[in-house]
């Protein structure tokens, strides 16, 4: 049963950092937020804590704190490359 949580979870921070990197280089480039996207980012963020909880009542918290940590260095290098785009949000 660990085994399927932490498949669900690893899919759900997946979609969600790869979504992520979209909206961030899509803002940073063009000055653009996309609102239906981001309205799919909260919501798979949504899943992804859902995902990580289920994990850590399964009793694999370790692997849940790991595997957020990992999203949170992932979400820290798609900002360190986008923050050398700064543009002014368009309109």
């Amino acid at each position: 049963m660990k085994v399927k949580k932490r498949a669900v979870a690893v899919a759900a921070i997946a979609h969600l950092g790869s979504l992520y990197a979209v909206a961030e280089l899509v803002h940073a480039i063009r000055g653009e937020e996309w609102h239906r996207l981001e309205v799919h980012l909260d919501r798979l963020d949504d899943r992804a804590d859902n995902a990580l909880a289920a994990c850590t009542q399964a009793g694999d918290g370790a692997f849940a704190t790991w595997l957020e940590n990992t999203a949170m260095h992932g979400t820290d290098a798609v900002c360190a490359v986008t923050a050398r785009f700064g543009r002014e949000p368009v309109r």
